[in-house]
Parts: C-alpha cells; structure tokens; sequence
C-alpha cells in the first residue's frame, strides 16, 4: 500500500485553482481544522490575474484587468502562476520549492471550469494538469488528486438502459452533457471539451501512478456538482454555466436569471433539472470525499480492481477499472435519490457514506 498523506507531525497541502470555488471551500476546511498536534500548512496557486499581481505570463491569454479573488483564509499561503504556461512553470522557484516533498497536490485549476468550455480552453486546461502533474512527480509529491467530473459521463443522461446506480467509475467513458433544450444548449454548451480535458487528465494520472506509484500516488474524484456558497439544491438548475460564461445576446445585465424569465422553463430543462440535481454534491460531501483521498492508501502492485462484480473478461471494462498500482478512481456525488451514480466503491475505497440527498 502506498504511504498517505497523515502524518502526526503536519502537512503541506497545494491546491491548484486555489481562490476559485472549491479550493476556496478546501482551504477554509483545512486550516479551520488544523491544530497544533496536526498543523496543515495550505499553499494555494492561482493565475496572476485572479490575485493583486500584475500578469506574469500569456498563456492562458487572461490579463489583470480580471477582478481579484480574496483569500479564502489569513493563514493561507498564496503563489501566483500559469499553469497554462510551461516555461513560467519551470522557471518559477518559489513554485518548485513549494511543492519539494509537499504530502499532496489538489488539483482543480482549469481555463474554463463550465460545461461551455470551447476546444482551444479544453487544450489549455489539459496543458495546467499535464504541468502541474509531471512537476507533482519531479518534487516527489506523494499523493496528487485529481477533481474530475460527472461530464465525463454524461453522455448517458438520457441512456435508457442506463438506470439508477448503474454508473461504476469502471464503466465505459461517455463524455459531454447535451441538454435537451437547444436555447440552454447554446449557452451552457455540451460540456464534450470540457469534459474530455478532465478524462485526459484522469488516464494521465493512471499512466504516473503506475510508474511512480512507490512515490507519488493518484485519487481521482468525479465530482458532481457543488455550487459557490451555501450550494443549496433548490439552487440547482439544468444550465450550468454562471453568467459571466453565459452567450452575450442571451444574458443581457442580468445574466442567467433573464434568460429564465425571459422564455420561461422549456419541457427539455424540466427533464434535464431531475439530472443535474441528482449531481448534486454537498458541501459536506465534498469535504469529506477530498479530506478521505488525502488520507487513503492507495494500492500497489494490482492489476484489477478490488470490486467482484466487474468483469475482467470484458475489454472495456479491464481498460477503464479504476483501481490500480498507484491510482484509485471513484464517483464523488451525494447520495441522491435515484441517481444513475454508483457509490459502492466510494463508500468502500473511501470509507465514505454519504447522507445528503437533493431529493429529499
């Protein structure tokens, strides 16, 4: 088993994407829970757009007239860099130093982190998790996490022969989340781009982990969906995309709610809300999932997952299972009502149950 991330004399934590929403959330959640028996040092990497420093690169193409994030903590620690950017990335020293022998990398970072993400953000994105991973292995960070996504499988939204719980993190890929509605499509978008940037970076992780799994260990989470703030399910609707994202001519001054109004909820969005609001991760949930994937051990020398009911025989399935040397993969939603997600691997794996339902 390789070595988690607990240590009875502290830890380092990075988080990539670090003053967005879910860094943010981790943040508060590991210093607020740090002590003096186990301190938790957080750094945090943001772009330099996102934080009071001038731009420190362009490849990400952002500028700083972006409106800086606040810190999510006084105790955090925060570094600007373009992930996006490799020659930043390998001259950056504070970065490298940061990250010698840190216990884990969280990664979230991502050029456009809504299922309107186009295929040039989607390249770019996959670029912060190509860096920011083979930097993890050179630092020897001993474990990195990975926040994939559901939109990795999403394509079996309306799969009539996909019913409740039939979902395991070893199923067949089936990326993007076409909403039935083509006015919410051409704003919130298919999330393919999106979400084949994050089912790269997830057969990147299995590829390190098998390689330097001794070392470096990977977990990856496909999260389901946690809103900003108090992220209340009655919140949750079928377009995913905040209204900074959103089409111009579509959003007006008042972004998402305008277009709501403005045409009123369509059959196709009344189907697709039951969906989304089966993502639904709690803010509990979420904190319990990522806070288990730094502590877990992660198997070594296995080639096959730990789950019986999966056939190994088949071809897709041995390709796509989700436990292997140095890397564990399982869904990360709440334990909504009838959702297509299974969680038997995450409570196993994580030690994970959850309790919040969106439908409940």
């Amino acid at each position: 088993m390789s070595a988690s991330t607990s240590s009875s004399a502290g830890r380092t934590i990075v988080i990539t994407g670090g003053l967005g929403n879910l860094g943010s959330k981790l943040c508060r959640h590991l210093l607020e829970n740090s002590s003096s028996s186990r301190k938790t040092r957080v750094i945090l990497l943001e772009h330099p757009a996102f934080t009071h420093l001038s731009n420190g690169g362009d490849g990400d193409n952002l500028t700083n007239t972006k409106t800086p994030k606040p810190l999510p903590h006084p105790e955090a620690i925060l570094i600007p860099c373009d992930l996006g950017n490799i020659e930043d990335v390998n001259r950056n020293e504070v970065l490298k130093n940061a990250m010698l022998n840190a216990d884990a990398l969280v990664h979230f970072s991502a050029v456009n982190p809504y299922p309107n993400a186009t295929w040039s953000e989607s390249a770019r994105s996959m670029d912060h998790t190509f860096n920011i991973f083979m930097l993890a292995v050179e630092c020897n960070v001993k474990r990195v996490i990975l926040a994939s996504s559901n939109h990795v499988m999403g394509g079996y939204k309306d799969s009539p022969t996909h019913g409740p719980s039939s979902i395991h993190p070893y199923t067949n890929p089936n990326i993007g989340t076409i909403p039935l509605d083509p006015a919410t499509l051409a704003v919130s978008g298919d999330a393919k781009a999106y979400a084949a940037a994050k089912l790269a970076g997830e057969r990147l992780a299995m590829t390190l982990g098998g390689m330097y799994g001794d070392r470096t260990s990977f977990v990856v989470l496909r999260i389901g969906w946690c809103q900003p703030g108090e992220n209340l399910p009655e919140t949750l609707s079928a377009k995913g995309s905040p209204p900074e994202f959103l089409l111009e001519e579509e959003s007006g001054d008042r972004g998402e709610d305008f277009a709501s109004e403005s045409r009123g909820i369509s059959e196709g969005d009344k189907k697709d809300e039951l969906w989304f609001k089966r993502m639904w991760l709690s803010n509990k949930d979420f904190l319990n999932y990522f806070e288990k994937a730094l502590e877990v051990d992660v198997p070594a020398n296995t080639l096959t997952s730990t789950n019986p009911a999966c056939d190994y025989d088949n071809d897709e399935a041995f390709t796509h299972r989700n436990v292997r040397n140095g890397f564990v993969l399982v869904n990360a939603m709440s334990k909504n009502s009838g959702a297509k997600w299974n969680l038997e691997e995450t409570e196993r794996l994580l030690g994970v149950v959850s309790t919040d339902d969106s439908l409940k």
